[in-house]
């Protein structure tokens, strides 16, 4: 039988230390592709993954790309990061679909 993937729980997943803590770990771990940087290029990425039950990043996918590298950066580092808290339903741990925008901006 096929597991269940929920996209909306009693208690969400987290990222280690909370909101706040996945965007440092984005700001600290995100290159700006040499390739956007030099054609000007910005933009939001939208990225969907899955947070297993044992707080395991998975099926990483793109839904909104932005060219020049930047969707291949942003899919990097989400296989980087760190487990999470996993989402519970009815107390118990479930596998969550997770949709995160990850924003290139050039300073």
């Amino acid at each position: 039988k096929e597991e269940e993937i929920f996209l909306f729980v009693e208690q969400m997943p987290e990222f280690p230390g909370g909101y706040a803590a996945l965007l440092k770990y984005l700001r600290d771990n995100i290159i700006y592709p040499t390739q956007a940087k030099e054609a000007g290029i910005t933009g939001t990425v939208y990225v969907s993954f899955i947070v297993g039950k044992d707080g395991s990043i998975n099926s990483v996918e793109v839904l909104r790309s932005v060219p020049g590298g930047c969707s291949d950066e942003a899919v990097r580092v989400i296989r980087g990061m760190p487990q999470w808290s996993p989402g519970k339903q009815l107390g118990k741990p479930v596998m969550v679909k997770y949709n995160l925008p990850i924003k290139f901006n050039l300073q």
